[in-house]
Formats: C-alpha cells, structure tokens, sequence
C-alpha cells in the first residue's frame, strides 16, 4: 500500500511544472563558464608572459564564478523542493476530501516524500569565497588582466585607485565608492553588479605606518579595517545618483537630471583583485629567506648607490639563490608574514587566500608586446597611419632598440607607448597631406632618440618615401630586415632585385 501510495505521489510530483523544474536543476549542469585552459588562452592572445600567474587567475576565476553557480543552484533547486512539497500536499487533500478519510498509507507516503526532497547532504556544504592578491611591479600587466578578463566573461569591472579612499568623516571618497563604481557600470543592475569584478589598486599604499609619528591614519589601517566586510561578503547599501531624464539645452549640449536611489548589493558573489606594486617587499623577503638581521652601517654605504638605482626603477626585483643552481625572483615566495611587516594587517590577508606574484618584464618581453599580442602598440600605429594614407615600417631591429628603452626607463609595459609617441610625433606632423606614402623607421632612426642619458629626444631622422619611390622604400627596409622586406615584395607582388640575381 506504502508503495501504492508513493506512486500516486511520483505521478503527482511527475506532473507538476515545478517538478520538471527542480528535475532539470538537480541535474547540476554546470554553466556556461570557459574553463581554466580557456581562459589563460584567452589571456595568452592579450598579454605577453606572466604564465604562472595567468593559471593562477584563470583557475580562481573559474572556481569562483562555479561557486556563485552552486550557490545559485542549491537556492533555486530548494524552492523548486518547496513548491514540490506544497503542491503535492495540496494534491493529496483533494483526494482525501473525496476519498473522506486520511489513511495509514497517505501519511507514510507523505513522510517518505518529504524525506526525498529534503534529505540531500550536500546542501550544507557551503564553498568559501576566494578573492585574489597581484603582486608586481608597475607595467607588469595586472590592471590589463583584470579588464581582459571581465570583457571575455561580460561581466561589469570597477578599478578603484586606493590612494583616494580615507575613513568615514574624512575628506577622500569612502570604501563603498567601488561599489557604486561597479552599481554604475552594470548600467544600476543589482543582479549584473553581484556577479564583477572590484579592482582595489595601490593597495600597498594602505600599509599602516611602521611607527606612531603622532597623526591620525585616515587613509591607512582605517582604510583597511573598512574594507574587510565588503571583501567578506555583505549586504552594502550605497546611495548612487541615477540619470532619470537626459536631454539637451539651447547650444545642443547633453543634459541629464539625477535622482538619488539607494540599492543594496550584496558583495559575496563579486570577486576582488586586490593589486599593488609592493616596491621594497622584495627586500623583506630577501632578508627573511636568509636570515638576516640587518646589514652594518659600512655595507649599507657601500651599496648605497646601487641601492638607489634599485629604487629608481621599481620594476628592478631582488632574485632569491635556492641553493641547487636555481635562481627565483623574490615575489614568488612572498608570505602573509612579508604582507604583515609590509604593513597590511592580518585580517585582510585572511580574506585574500590566493596569492600571485607578476615578475618584472625583461627586454623580450617588452619587444614581444609590441608587436605580437591582439591590440598590439605596432598594430595600432600601423592603423593610425593608414587613416592618412601612410605605411608605416618599423624594422626588427628599430624595435629590439625601443623595447631596450623601455626596460632602461624601467615602467613595464606602459614605457612603450612613452617611447613610440616620441619616435613618431614628427612623422605623424610631416606626413598627412604632404605626398608622402612609406615611412621607414630604422635601428638608426630610435638611436636617434638618445640625447643623453636617461633622456630621450623628439627630433629623429625617419626615411620619406613618395608612391614613385615605392621600390627603394624596399630596398631600404631589406638592408636592415630582410624578413619584413620579403613580407613587402609579397604584399605588392614585387620580384625583389636581390631574387632577380639570386641572392635569395
């Protein structure tokens, strides 16, 4: 009879819509997420090395946004459970109103049902939040991470720079700012908002002060202390302005009317990439690697000047012997004890589990961004170029030289695009309607720039050529690189000179 009866109730729990609709949910179908491999070679096509740490990101991206399924998951699956049980509870007085009693067999079938939808042990298994530390030196790629990866998951990103962040009462933007940063990028979605991405850059300049000098912090541990419940994970109720009517005036310029709207974003399903250059951490590390108490004074004024130089180029980072011929930069064995006497406190740590150090670029890499990576600089000017009718060739060595510029001014990837505006401004002023149809940069033309040290010029010798003087264009550019002149012959299906004697 029992099962006569729970079969009556399968029928029932069979036939209902939200039946269909939990069977499909505890199906747990995992969502469409790109999986680690994907997205590193997604981060691959747009950012130049840096490979331990793209798998470290791609690996707590992916468990991150599989653990805001699972959480979704179970919540959905158990109100489906809920409106199960109720219809079916529903269903089964009907049929005791005709039948005019209630028997045995109904009320075990019941409980056995019951039993069925709620009994299942791994609902109480709740996955823990992981946020993401990036630790490097500036141009190592850790902002362009971030913004590559929320334009391939589609999901909203808010930087926020945490030099300007002070406690409550002080002059300086508050902690909630990122949240109203991120609120106003999901275009004032609460639920597109609960699924970014928060950058926290320049963390590092948070770190509380090593001694009490007698003034107030506002913008250090108090900082801090702020931020550990929105890291943690908690409804933030955060006041934004909000366009309501948008318009024009009388000189036709764009007006908007804002009304001020309060929204509570629950933080726990954003992820957190808290970021920072940590310039001298290395040095920490360094000296507790090997034990050391400090240097005497004699050594320090000795190696003061290659002290100094260090410091004058942060991307410069102690390298760490291990001992068995192996030789690994500082950053890669950072602890949360090195964090600690950095000056960030314990509990921010703690809510930050994933760890990852960027490593300095060195010249191939540099040399490598500009010409390899999708939205490449080399690319870009190309591009800017043909807008006026020029074609714009930069020889292989012209660029090794740039890349060894950029290493020597020691700002990472963001040195590069210092360097080519200065290598181009007079052939970007000569060159638009002025007849001139092949610009050749050269080896000769960047040691052009060098007018002394550390200093770099805007006059430069670059080669104009006119559409006539298309086949010396080539020559010139074969003298120096002969792989670009073969790209050139092939681009105007020309039989080089050098192919015509056979010296190819």
């Amino acid at each position: 009879m029992i099962r006569s009866s729970l079969g009556s109730f399968k029928r029932f729990y069979s036939a209902s819509p939200s039946a269909i609709a939990s069977q499909k949910l505890a199906q747990g179908r995992l969502p469409s997420i790109p999986t680690p491999r994907n997205i590193k070679a997604h981060l691959d096509d747009y950012i130049v090395g840096q490979d331990k740490s793209k798998k470290v990101l791609s690996v707590a991206v992916y468990n991150h946004y599989l653990r805001n399924h699972d959480k979704s998951r179970k919540s959905e699956l158990q109100k489906a459970r809920t409106l199960i049980w109720e219809e079916t509870q529903r269903r089964e007085k009907e049929r005791q109103d005709k039948l005019g009693y209630e028997s045995s067999e109904s009320k075990a079938g019941l409980k056995n049902l019951q039993q069925q939808l709620l009994a299942h042990p791994d609902d109480d298994l709740v996955l823990s939040k992981s946020n993401l530390m990036m630790i490097g030196p500036s141009g190592s790629g850790k902002t362009l991470m971030a913004t590559t990866l929320a334009k391939m998951l589609d999901v909203p990103i808010a930087i926020t720079d945490c030099t300007q962040l002070t406690q409550a009462g002080y002059i300086g933007d508050s902690v909630e700012v990122c949240i109203e940063r991120l609120l106003v990028n999901a275009d004032f979605d609460v639920s597109k908002a609960e699924r970014g991405i928060i950058v926290l850059d320049e963390v590092d300049k948070l770190a509380k002060p090593a001694a009490n000098i007698g003034t107030k912090d506002v913008s250090g541990e108090g900082v801090q202390q702020a931020l550990l419940k929105i890291i943690e994970g908690h409804n933030v109720e955060v006041t934004v302005k909000r366009p309501v009517k948008q318009g024009t005036d009388n000189k036709n310029n764009q007006t908007a009317a804002k009304k001020d709207e309060t929204f509570v974003i629950d933080t726990s399903n954003i992820l957190f990439m808290i970021m920072g250059a940590f310039v001298g951490l290395d040095k920490r590390i360094v000296k507790r690697v090997k034990g050391d108490r400090g240097l005497d004074e004699s050594k320090e004024e000795k190696d003061s000047k290659e002290e100094i130089e260090k410091l004058r180029f942060s991307n410069t980072i102690e390298q760490i012997d291990l001992g068995n011929g192996k030789k690994e930069t500082a950053l890669n064995l950072v602890t949360p004890t090195d964090l600690i006497s950095f000056g960030l406190i314990p509990e921010l740590i703690g809510r930050v589990p994933i760890i990852t150090a960027l490593q300095p670029l060195e010249r191939d890499d540099l040399y490598h961004i500009l010409k390899e990576p999708k939205n490449a600089l080399l690319e870009q000017y190309r591009y800017i170029f043909k807008q006026f009718g020029v074609q714009l060739c930069i020889t292989e060595k012209a660029l090794q030289r740039v890349a060894q510029f950029a290493l020597r001014e020691g700002t990472g990837a963001r040195g590069l695009r210092g360097i080519m505006e200065r290598l181009l401004l007079n052939v970007n002023y000569e060159c638009p309607d002025s007849g001139i149809s092949y610009a050749l940069v050269t080896e000769e033309t960047v040691n052009s720039l060098q007018e002394k040290d550390y200093s770099l010029s805007t006059n430069v010798d670059v080669k104009y050529y006119s559409r006539g003087e298309r086949d010396q264009f080539i020559e010139d550019t074969y003298k120096e690189d002969p792989k670009l002149g073969k790209e050139l012959d092939s681009q105007f299906g020309r039989i080089s000179t050098r192919e015509k004697e056979g010296k190819l």
